[in-house]
C-alpha cells in the first residue's frame, strides 16, 4: 500500500471513503472504520449490515481528463497476484456516482462478472477490457470492466449524497 499511498488516485480513494461516512453514520450510528490491516482485506467500515468497501468513481484510461460513473473495473486477481476484492471477504461493495453511491452484495456482483466476464479473452488496452481479462503491463493483476447498469439490475441499495 506504501507505494500507492499519496498518488492522486489513493488520495481520491480516501476522499471519497470520507464522504461516505457522514451516509453510514445516518443508518448506522455505531459503525466504525477498518483499522490498517483490515483494509487490505478489502474492508473500509464495518457496521450492522456487514463490512463495507467504498469504490471511488475510476477512470477507463489514465489519459481521460475526468473519472466516470457508467463503467466499473472490477478486480479479480490484485497487483500482488493475490485474491482480488471482487473475491474478497468483504459484504457490501459501495460505488461512487456522481450523486449518489450505489451499495450491492459482494457476492451478487461475483456472481454476476463470473457469468458475465470472459477473462479467458484477454485485451492489452484498457479501452477493450468491456467483459474481457486484462492485466496492467509490469502487474500480476487480473481485472475487467463492467457496466453500471449491471449493477442496477441486481438488488442494490441507493444512497443520495
Amino acid at each position: 500500500m506504501s507505494k500507492w499511498k499519496n498518488t492522486s488516485s489513493w488520495n481520491r480513494g480516501q476522499r471519497v471513503e470520507k464522504e461516505f461516512a457522514p451516509l453510514l453514520r445516518q443508518r448506522d450510528p455505531n459503525y466504525r472504520k477498518a483499522d490498517r490491516e483490515e483494509q487490505f482485506r478489502h474492508i473500509d467500515y464495518f457496521s450492522s449490515f456487514g463490512t463495507i468497501d467504498v469504490k471511488a468513481k475510476k477512470k477507463i484510461n489514465r489519459s481521460d481528463l475526468n473519472e466516470q460513473d457508467e463503467l466499473i473495473w472490477v478486480e479479480f486477481i490484485n497487483v500482488q497476484g493475490r485474491e482480488g476484492w471482487l473475491r474478497g471477504q468483504t459484504d457490501v461493495i459501495a460505488f461512487e456516482r456522481d450523486k449518489d453511491f450505489v451499495l450491492i452484495k459482494r457476492n451478487y456482483l461475483l456472481g454476476m462478472c463470473q457469468v458475465r466476464c470472459d477473462l479467458g479473452n484477454r485485451v492489452t488496452n484498457s479501452k477493450d477490457a468491456l467483459y474481457k481479462g486484462y492485466r496492467r503491463e509490469g502487474r500480476k493483476d487480473l481485472i475487467s470492466i463492467i457496466k453500471m447498469s449491471d449493477v442496477l439490475d441486481l438488488p442494490h441499495q441507493i444512497w443520495k449524497k
